[in-house]
């Protein structure tokens, strides 16, 4: 069985995978580290993450994609995409993987593995954009990474908004058409407690062993929004209220 979990970043895919992972699911063993924004570790495999930035760099493009997009794909990504799946299903019966660039590919991973399952968590739009900001902000002040990049959070009216659409839309998408094969959790019942693991078990029959939330979860590394979001755009306000009861309804309907 491969279980696939996949949120807009700063969504809680982290904790959700970690929480998974501790459950008996494995995730892969080159895994992404600790960074002071994720101090106990992203769960991204390497592999995963190295193949969907290919894919979005052949598209001119890399994470902060804020338009609705059908991305191609090339004949040599799709044979990456299959050999990782052979290879993960020759050593493992119960795995997965997680990185937030799989909103923008799930039919594509969907076609790959078949009898695959997905757990979708997402969070609130200004919390997301807030944890955004504040990750780019610091990245820009020590001089890491692109600062063109790590700016247009700030010099571009309503980006962090427009990703947050582009991502959960991409999901609303998938899970309506897959909502046997989808467990749609929103963030705030996830860090509450909410038995996710014990609802994976019971939808799917995963045999994960039974692991809380609590036991991995540290509230101290997760911030609220104490200001509303800013929305320069009405047109922007509308979509991502709109996505917003769309997930709020997949929840609804994908619960156990």
């Amino acid at each position: 069985m491969q279980i696939v979990v996949a949120g807009f970043h700063r969504s809680g895919t982290s904790l959700l995978t970690q929480l998974l992972h501790s459950a008996g699911l494995f995730v892969g063993k080159d895994l992404l580290g600790a960074m002071p924004t994720n101090p106990y570790g992203h769960f991204e495999d390497r592999e995963v993450l190295k193949l969907h930035r290919a894919i979005l760099e052949r598209h001119g493009t890399d994470w902060q994609w804020d338009a609705a997009f059908p991305f191609f794909i090339g004949h040599d990504h799709w044979q990456r995409m299959r050999r990782f799946a052979r290879r993960r299903e020759i050593g493992h019966a119960l795995w997965g993987f997680k990185d937030p660039r799989v909103c923008l590919f799930m039919s594509a991973w969907k076609h790959v593995l078949p009898d695959a399952k997905f757990v979708i968590v997402y969070r609130d739009p200004g919390e997301c954009v807030r944890s955004l900001e504040s990750r780019q902000a610091a990245n820009y002040l020590k001089d890491e990474g692109d600062p063109a990049a790590h700016l247009r959070f700030y010099t571009e009216p309503d980006h962090g908004l427009k990703m947050w659409d582009t991502y959960n839309r991409a999901l609303v998408t998938f899970a309506r058409g897959h909502a046997g094969d989808c467990l749609v959790v929103p963030f705030d019942d996830l860090v509450a407690g909410r038995p996710v693991v014990a609802e994976v078990n019971k939808k799917w029959s995963a045999g994960l062993r039974p692991v809380e939330t609590r036991e991995v979860f540290d509230p101290t590394v997760t911030s609220r929004r104490e200001a509303p979001q800013r929305v320069a755009s009405p047109e922007v306000e509308v979509r991502v209220q709109r996505t917003w009861e769309a997930l709020e309804s997949l929840a609804e309907r994908t619960a156990v």
